[in-house]
């Protein structure tokens, strides 16, 4: 089985300058101090799956401005700016705020190679409804969008040649943004972050209860916590709304909001995994929520599963028990892979799943 991404170098993403992992694999554990990156890496990796729609950079631009509210189709040119790696400031340059371009490339099996991204600031006016009936200063971005495609469109024996596909966004602040190109991710994949998203929750239910092995899988895993769940469903008590729903053996149908955040978590986990067969699932910090007692029991089903569905796997942690947790459950470790962000020097370092057994199960190592 080959991962999706084997190798592969963010240069000018967030706060990383140049960084480069090497031999990742099937599951990967990304650990480091705060503010050493691995959210970012999360981020610069679900870019690349899906870079020529602009949503997605809406998404991910929003996503640590606005607490994860990410409904406004509104940009904020600010924390569209910060996707990308501010220069410092130098002589020869006029402003300040001089964020240089992005580039992201890959090996592995996918059909994507290189992204280039570039950002042009944009300024303008727009009129404004008022008694003087005046215009006002607004400011704008446009990236322009370079894909290098790993494999030729025509059949053509030569190294020589490079496929690209670009595209163009333009931004404006706090102007709705409408596109109605249709993008498909160019490598499917999910992302779940530390809160839990309803929303998210009930649109992979949506498109994954009607399989009854799913289905049970599921329900075998939420499960762990509540013996009593007989089945999941969707009700729809208002035509505007739809509301997730868990049978349960003594109280009858209970709204999925009245159970505790551990089952919301883990469902949600294991619905994008669902989602994201022959593709990549990003979890950041993996542990919340879940009690240190469900560790074990969940993470042997996710890393299996991901195998069984050949989905690559990316999450971050701060614990020691989460990564205690996946060494100690009964999963293949050969599988398993953890890097080490430093926010000092942009080093990583590489554990594989053995090694990483013996220097925490054996050694105590605290590899966080």
């Amino acid at each position: 089985m080959t991962p999706k991404f084997k190798d592969l170098q963010i240069q000018g993403f967030r706060g990383f300058q140049d960084i480069e992992l090497s031999n990742l694999g099937q599951v990967n554990l990304i650990v480091g101090t705060n503010n050493s990156g691995k959210t970012s890496l999360l981020e610069a990796i679900s870019i690349f799956c899906n870079p020529l729609n602009p949503f997605r950079w809406l998404e991910v631009s929003k996503r640590r401005f606005f607490f994860n509210s990410i409904s406004s189709l509104r940009p904020n040119i600010e924390s569209i700016k910060w996707i990308f790696y501010k220069q410092e400031k130098r002589e020869n340059l006029e402003t300040e705020n001089h964020f240089g371009a992005m580039t992201i490339q890959a090996d592995g099996d996918m059909p994507i190679k290189k992204l280039e991204v570039e950002i042009l600031e944009l300024y303008g006016s727009a009129a404004v409804h008022s008694n003087e009936d005046t215009e006002s200063y607004r400011e704008g971005l446009e990236l322009e969008i370079k894909v290098q495609e790993r494999y030729p469109l025509f059949n053509i024996n030569t190294d020589e040649l490079e496929f690209y596909n670009s595209e163009k966004f333009q931004f404006w602040e706090d102007e709705r943004f409408v596109y109605r190109k249709r993008r498909d991710a160019l490598i499917n994949n999910v992302t779940i972050s530390p809160s839990y998203s309803y929303s998210e929750t009930v649109r992979f239910t949506e498109s994954i209860i009607k399989n009854e092995n799913s289905k049970n899988e599921i329900l075998n895993l939420i499960r762990l916590f509540d013996p009593c769940i007989k089945d999941i469903m969707i009700l729809s008590p208002k035509k505007s709304s739809s509301i997730l729903y868990l049978d349960h053996e003594k109280l009858g149908r209970i709204p999925l909001d009245v159970f505790g955040d551990g089952i919301k978590r883990t469902l949600a986990i294991a619905l994008a995994l669902q989602a994201a067969t022959n593709g990549v699932l990003l979890i950041d910090e993996i542990e919340t929520s879940i009690h240190v007692l469900a560790l074990a029991p969940i993470f042997s089903w996710l890393v299996e599963a991901c195998l069984i569905k050949n989905v690559q796997l990316f999450v971050t942690t701060h614990s020691l028990e989460a990564v205690d947790a996946i060494l100690e459950s009964q999963i293949d470790r050969d599988s398993i892979v953890a890097f080490q962000l430093n926010n000092l020097d942009e080093s990583v370092k590489r554990f594989s799943g053995d090694l990483l057994s013996r220097l925490r199960l054996k050694r105590g190592l605290d590899i966080r």
